[in-house]
C-alpha cells in the first residue's frame, strides 16, 4: 500500500508514523547512596548517602535538562584511584592520567600513573563526575562529565605553584573546558608562605584567556583573607555552606569568596575502593566545576566568563545566620535557565598604562600586554571586545595591538595625523573598530564610516568617543563636554555650554544606547539620556586625575579610573581591586570592561 501510494502522482508524500518520546533527560539516578543509603569505608562503616547536598544544588532539575556529555574537566589534586567501580569507567589511562610527581621535585614525567596515595584527589573527582545511574555507589552532579586527572599533590596533601601552573598549562593544551583546584595556601595560619604567584597567576591567566572556566577551593582558614589560586582575578572562589545554605566556621568568608556551595560530610568515592564523608571547601569546588560542565554542555556557544557570570549571577543569597561572602549559594538549574539570554558583557574592568601594561579584574582576562615593550607612542586607550575574550590597545599614533580574539583590521601607526589619536570603540556588529583624533578625525577599520569632526572648528579638543549597541552610531566627547553624535547615536544633552571645575577626558554609553556620562578629570559625573547619576568623586581630594570610566553591564552603575590605578565604583558596579597604592612602572591612561 505505502509503496503504491508513493508512486501515485497524485500524492505528495507517503510515510508511516513513528514513535517519538520525551526529550527530557532522566533526572533521577539508580546508584544506591543517592536513592537510599550505603555503608561508608569507616570503621565501623556508617550509613551515608549524597542525595542531601546534591538535592541542595538543584541537581534533579539540572539532570533533566543535561547530563553533561561531550565536556571535560581537569582536576589538579593527589591523583586518582582509576580502577575505583565508580570512576574506571571515566578514566582512560592511556590519556586521562597525569602525574607530575610533587613527592619528587626532580620527577615530571606525565606518562606516570596518577595514583592516589591520599585519597582527597579520588574523592574530589567523584564529586565532579562519578558514574552515575550504574547501580552502584554515588551519584555525581557531573552524570556524563568527563575526567582528566592531574596528580600535583603528594601523599600529604602537599604541592607546589610550579607543578600546579605546568599542570594548568596542560589542560589547556587537552581541551578541558574547566578545571578544579581544590587546593589553596594558608593565608591566615602561614601568612608569609601564602600570597600570588607569578607562575601560577600567569598559567591562571592563560587558562582565562582560552576560554576555561577555572575554580578553585576558597580555603578552610576560618577568615576573610584572600587565598590562592582562589583569589585571582576571574576565578571562581568557592565557599563551603551546609545543605541549607549556611557558610561554615571554617572556611574563608566576606570577599575572598565569590560563590557558594555544600562542603560538610560530602559523600564520594575514595582511593581504597570504597565511600567515604569529607568536610572542607575542597568538597565545595568540584560542585560548582560540574555546574559549569553542565552549563557548557547545554550551551555551546558559551564563553567561559559567560559561565562564570551566570552561575554567580543565578546562586542562591547564603544564610544570614552564616558569615557572608560576595555572592550566593550554588542554584545549577536557575544557571541553565539564564543561559536562554547570556550576557554579553563580564562583571569586571580593565586599566592599560601608558606603556602597554594591562591590569584586569574581576571576571575580565589577561590576554597579553606590552609591558617592556619600545613603542614609538605612548598608548592612550584599552577597549574589550563584545564576547570579553580579547581587547585592543590604541597608541597615540593610532597603532594597533591586538590580544586574545580582539582582530587587526588596520591601524594609522605609519600615517601622518593631523592630531593624535586619543581613543577608540569596538564595533560590535562586525568586530571592528573606530580610532578617534583630537581633532574628531575619525578612521575606521573594519567598520562603517559614520562622519566626524575632521576640519571643523572644535571649541576643545576630543578626548574620546563611544559606540552604540546596534554598532550604527558612534557619540565623540569634547573636553567642554561637548557631545558630536553620528549615525543612530542619539543627542541626549552636553555640558559645553557649563562652566567646568575640571575638564571631561571621557564618556560611556548605556547599554539601551538611549543615553550616556561623561566623566571630568576630578570624577565629576554629567549623566544624560537614560543614564542614572549615581555617584561622583566631584567633592573628593584625589591623588591623581581621573582618565576615563567604564559603565557596568547592565548600565545601573559604573566605575571611575585614576591615573594611579585607583577604582571608584558607584550604583551596581561592583569593587574589584585597584591599583591604588601599588608602584606601577607607567600611569594608567584607560579603563574598560
Amino acid at each position: 500500500m505505502l509503496a503504491r501510494l508513493r508512486q501515485d502522482p497524485r500524492v505528495r508524500y507517503a510515510s508511516v508514523p513513528r514513535a517519538v518520546h520525551a526529550t527530557s533527560q532522566p533526572s533521577t539516578p539508580n546508584d544506591p547512596c543517592y536513592v537510599a543509603t550505603c555503608l561508608t569505608d569507616t570503621n565501623p562503616p556508617q550509613p551515608a548517602s549524597d542525595s542531601g547536598y546534591l538535592n541542595a544544588v538543584g541537581a534533579p532539575a539540572a539532570w533533566a535538562v543535561t547530563h553533561g556529555d561531550g565536556v571535560k574537566v581537569a582536576v589538579l589534586d593527589s591523583g586518582v584511584d582509576a580502577s575505583h567501580e565508580d570512576l574506571s569507567a571515566k578514566i582512560d589511562p592511556q590519556t586521562d592520567l597525569h602525574n607530575y610527581c610533587p613527592d619528587d621535585p626532580a620527577c615530571h614525567d606525565t606518562s606516570q600513573v596518577a595514583e592516589d596515595d591520599n585519597g582527597h584527589g579520588t574523592h574530589v573527582a567523584g564529586i565532579v563526575a562519578a558514574v552515575t545511574d550504574n547501580s552502584k555507589g554515588v551519584a555525581s552532579l557531573g552524570w556524563g562529565v568527563g575526567l582528566d586527572i592531574y596528580k600535583v599533590l603528594d601523599s600529604q596533601g602537599d604541592g607546589n605553584t610550579f607543578d600546579v601552573a605546568n599542570a594548568i598549562y596542560a589542560a589547556v593544551s587537552a581541551g578541558d573546558r574547566v578545571i578544579n583546584m581544590s587546593l589553596s595556601d594558608s593565608p591566615c595560619i602561614d601568612p608569609s608562605n601564602s600570597g600570588p604567584d607569578p607562575d601560577e597567576y600567569a598559567a591562571v591567566e592563560y587558562a582565562l584567556a582560552h576560554n576555561v572556566v577555572v575554580v578553585a577551593a576558597a580555603g578552610n582558614d576560618a577568615c576573610d583573607k584572600p587565598a590562592y589560586p582562589a583569589s585571582y582575578p576571574g576565578v571562581l572562589s568557592v565557599a563551603a555552606t551546609d545543605n541549607n545554605g549556611v557558610v561554615q566556621a571554617f572556611s574563608e568568608w566576606g570577599p575572598a569568596a565569590n560563590i557558594a556551595a555544600p562542603g560538610v560530610d560530602i559523600l564520594s568515592t575514595w582511593n581504597d575502593g570504597g565511600y567515604h564523608e569529607d568536610t572542607g571547601t575542597s568538597m565545595s569546588a568540584p560542585q560548582v566545576v560540574a555546574a559549569a560542565a553542565l552549563m557548557l554542555a547545554n550551551g555551546s556557544s558559551l564563553t567561559a566568563p559567560q559561565v562564570t557570570a551566570l552561575l554567580e549571577a543565578d546562586a542562591n543569597p547564603v544564610s544570614p545566620s552564616g558569615n557572608p561572602i560576595d555572592g550566593g549559594m550554588l542554584d545549577v538549574p536557575a544557571a541553565l535557565a539564564g543561559e536562554a539570554s547570556p550576557p554579553n558583557v563580564y562583571d569586571g574592568y580593565d586599566m592599560a598604562g601608558s606603556d602597554g601594561s594591562v591590569y584586569p579584574f574581576g571576571s575580565s582576562i589577561y590576554a597579553g600586554d606590552l609591558a617592556g615593550t619600545h613603542l614609538n607612542q605612548p598608548v592612550v586607550g584599552i577597549t574589550r571586545t563584545a564576547d570579553g575574550l580579547g581587547y585592543w590597545l590604541v597608541a597615540k599614533d593610532g597603532g594597533i595591538f591586538n590580544f586574545g580574539d580582539a582582530g587587526y583590521f588596520g591601524s594609522t601607526g605609519n600615517i601622518r595625523l593631523n592630531a593624535p589619536i586619543v581613543g577608540m570603540a569596538e564595533d560590535p556588529l562586525t568586530h571592528g573598530y573606530w580610532l578617534v583624533a583630537a581633532d574628531g578625525g575619525i578612521f575606521n577599520f573594519n567598520a562603517p564610516y559614520l562622519g566626524s569632526m575632521g576640519g571643523s572648528h572644535l571649541n576643545q579638543p576630543v578626548v574620546g568617543m563611544a559606540a552604540t549597541p546596534t554598532g550604527n552610531g558612534y557619540w565623540l566627547v569634547a573636553a567642554d563636554g561637548g557631545i558630536f553624535n553620528f549615525g543612530d547615536a542619539g543627542y541626549f544633552g552636553s555640558t559645553g555650554s557649563i562652566r567646568l571645575n575640571q575638564p571631561v577626558v571621557g564618556m560611556a554609553g548605556t547599554s539601551t544606547g538611549r543615553g550616556y556620562w561623561l566623566v571630568a578629570r576630578d570624577g565629576g559625573i554629567f549623566n544624560f539620556g537614560d543614564a542614572g547619576y549615581f555617584g561622583s568623586t566631584g567633592a573628593i581630594r584625589l591623588n591623581q586625575p581621573v582618565v576615563g570610566m567604564a559603565a557596568d553591564p547592565g548600565s545601573a552603575g559604573y566605575w571611575l579610573v585614576a591615573a594611579d590605578g585607583g577604582i571608584f565604583n558607584f550604583g551596581d558596579a561592583r569593587f574589584h581591586g585597584s591599583l591604588g597604592g601599588v608602584a606601577i612602572p607607567a600611569p594608567v591612561v584607560s579603563g574598560s570592561s
